[in-house]
């Protein structure tokens, strides 16, 4: 496994799998149908390069979330296509009220058209100001770090406040905060760029 860091590349040894999903377990469709689609938007070449030369990102599956990555509108809707198909194939539908398109230049966003799936569907772009969710992350040309501060700190005192008011003895009260409050701010560590001052 590798990963690029600002300044150096950390590089571990092979990770080995030693086992995969149990046989009749409900997991297994899901995970064979992400393996699938993920194959088909491979066999595209497109995307971006990363560091090693073989290796292209077109796309980044997590769960019930589906972010696509092109160079371009073309290849966009080369991507956009392919999952059309396969997701017709399977009987599933987009949920187009959560999708939206975004085009950045340079790291700016920049305008672009309505992504056409079919005749009657299309992804808009996303409004001028709008963010979108990637991961409970609010993104739009970057992560809204502030914006994202504010909302895990409240949820944050929310549920801390609902577990010191609750008829729990002390010790069930810290395994609950260890479990259900901390969690909500352990999640964004990798993200958002908290200092030190503000998790003290």
């Amino acid at each position: 496994m590798r990963l690029h860091t600002e300044n150096k590349l950390i590089e571990t040894d092979d990770i080995k799998i030693h086992c995969g999903i149990f046989q009749g377990d409900s997991l297994s469709p899901l995970l064979f149908c992400i393996c699938l689609i993920t194959e088909q938007l491979n066999r595209l070449n497109t995307g971006y390069k990363e560091h090693t030369p073989k290796t292209k990102i077109s796309h980044l599956p997590y769960m019930d979330d589906f972010m696509l990555i092109a160079k371009s509108e073309e290849e966009l809707q080369k991507q956009i296509q392919t999952v059309k198909t396969f997701i017709d194939d399977i009987h599933m539908v987009f949920g187009l009220e959560k999708y939206a398109n975004i085009a950045l230049k340079r790291g700016k966003l920049a305008h672009s058209q309505n992504l056409v799936i079919d005749i009657n569907r299309e992804i808009q772009e996303l409004e001028q100001g709008k963010t979108y969710k990637y991961l409970g992350i609010e993104e739009s040309e970057g992560i809204q770090h502030q914006q994202m501060k504010e909302r895990l700190k409240q949820e944050y005192s929310r549920r801390l406040r609902m577990i010191l008011k609750s008829e729990l003895n002390a010790r069930n009260k810290i395994t609950a905060i260890g479990a259900l409050v901390v969690p909500v701010l352990r999640y964004s560590f990798a993200m958002i760029n908290w200092r030190t001052e503000e998790i003290k």
